[in-house]
């Protein structure tokens, strides 16, 4: 069938005048409590994934680990990761997100025991394994659940506010953390993460609502929405679009550095660069805030250039990949140095900023996709971003134990890692086209390419 054809049934289902949906108050002042409720779920979210690295000398002593024991314990943790991650998304394209973000606050609660009731390699598996296919739907199903709530224009900053936890999660969480840990013992760590999951669920329950916006029409910012029905297009043209695999490039060496430092970034600061564990906990800190209010910094000025006008091939896709270039150049230079306070802070705003546009992603994925059909692609896509990080941990451990020292085996995985943040970010910011590929799907026709 010519494209042509295909844009023509896209408009014979689109055909019929339909006003827009009326935006009260009240729905503006939902959508924005929903917005701050999910990103401290995000903020959850990522202190259970931190909490390894931050636990990561007591555990390793207590529990007899290795370096690649304990790397592959990092890794196990992103096994089911995807997996979940677009099985749960397919479900958020017929149930909830509401309830389904629920059931999996609940089941991070409950992933916990393993390690908690059995002390021991074993158990640690156990519990990375279940508490990463409990975690991985997350991300993409907050995203789905909060664009719900806002137009194309006006979605970035509060989609940035929902993963502007993960950053203050972490920034958070690493000094009250390591103070537990040191003071009594990694299990009080466990136990506190897993009773604010069960805290956050029952706030949940209280404020969590679907959103209004239901089609694509309904939450584009066109003079004239032309149907009230959403249109359907079929997945493997979805798949082919720039905006859905070409942010990977860049977003997969991104989060390939998130678990690198997650796991093995706390152990550097205190056993390659000579911190004290305390220290460690507030440099983590910093990594935290840098994360956090890159998210929200980027995606607020991605969302200004769009609003006047900026094509979002410029204002979302190459800027992406300049960002992750800048990520990447860091590491780099803080790798070269190799010692001192400068080392530690270029690291720590390289790693920092290596996923602070991945909002921007989800914009872009959203952008190209109908609303019906969004949950099951943003799902894919964070599994296909994240599925790196399955052996980023254990590659990472298995250097370490190899090199002459465990400082020259941290130093080529991190140096390695920006290495691939500056590659992946020049081929997204060559490669996004995300207003030609809405024109292609038929979801717009006037876009300028």
């Amino acid at each position: 069938m010519s494209t042509a054809a295909r844009n023509s049934d896209v408009g014979a289902v689109r055909h019929a005048a339909s006003a827009p949906p009326t935006r009260s108050t009240h729905s503006t002042i939902r959508g924005w409590a929903v917005a701050v409720v999910l990103s401290v779920m995000m903020a959850i979210n990522f202190a259970d994934k931190s909490v390894l690295g931050l636990a990561a000398e007591p555990l390793m002593k207590d529990l007899g680990l290795t370096p690649s024991q304990f790397g592959l314990a990092g890794s196990v943790f992103f096994l089911l990761f995807g997996v979940a991650g677009v099985a749960v998304g397919f479900l958020g394209n017929r149930f909830t997100s509401t309830r389904l973000l629920l059931l999996l606050a609940l089941a991070w609660s409950v992933s916990m025991l393993p390690l908690l009731l059995v002390p021991s390699l074993a158990g640690l598996l156990i519990n990375r394994l279940l508490l990463g296919a409990a975690e991985g739907p997350t991300a993409p199903l907050a995203g789905h659940a909060v664009q719900k709530w806002f137009t194309e224009s006006r979605r970035s900053v509060p989609t940035s506010l929902v993963f502007l936890g993960s950053g203050l999660g972490v920034a958070l969480a690493a000094p009250l953390l390591t103070y537990l840990i040191t003071n009594f013992g990694w299990q009080s760590a466990i136990w506190c993460l897993a009773g604010v999951s069960l805290l956050w669920a029952a706030g949940w329950k209280l404020i969590g609502r679907e959103g209004p916006l239901e089609t694509y029409d309904s939450a584009a910012d066109l003079p004239e929405r032309t149907s009230a029905t959403e249109v359907r297009v079929p997945y493997r043209r979805l798949f082919a679009a720039s905006s859905w695999w070409a942010p990977i490039l860049a977003l997969a060496p991104g989060y390939c550095a998130f678990a690198l430092f997650s796991v093995w970034g706390p152990s550097y600061l205190v056993n390659g660069l000579g911190f004290s564990s305390g220290t460690m906990g507030w440099l983590i800190a910093v990594y935290g805030l840098v994360a956090a209010f890159g998210h929200v910094f980027f995606s607020w000025l991605s969302g200004v250039l769009v609003r006047r006008g900026v094509a979002t091939r410029w204002a979302r896709g190459v800027y992406t990949g300049a960002v992750v270039c800048l990520s990447g150049s860091l590491l780099v230079v803080a790798m070269s140095i190799g010692t001192g306070s400068a080392a530690a802070w270029l690291m720590l705003v390289g790693f920092g900023l290596a996923n602070t546009v991945y909002t921007i992603g989800y914009l872009l994925v959203a952008e190209a996709c109908p609303v019906g059909q969004r949950s099951a692609m943003l799902a894919s896509f964070n599994s296909v971003v994240t599925a790196g990080a399955v052996i980023a941990p254990f590659l990472a451990g298995l250097l370490v134990d190899a090199a002459a020292t465990p400082t020259d085996g941290y130093r080529t995985a991190f140096l390695w890692s920006g290495i691939l943040l500056i590659v992946g970010g020049l081929g997204a910011a060559v490669f996004t086209r995300p207003d030609r590929d809405t024109r292609r799907l038929g979801l717009r026709g006037n876009d300028i390419d």
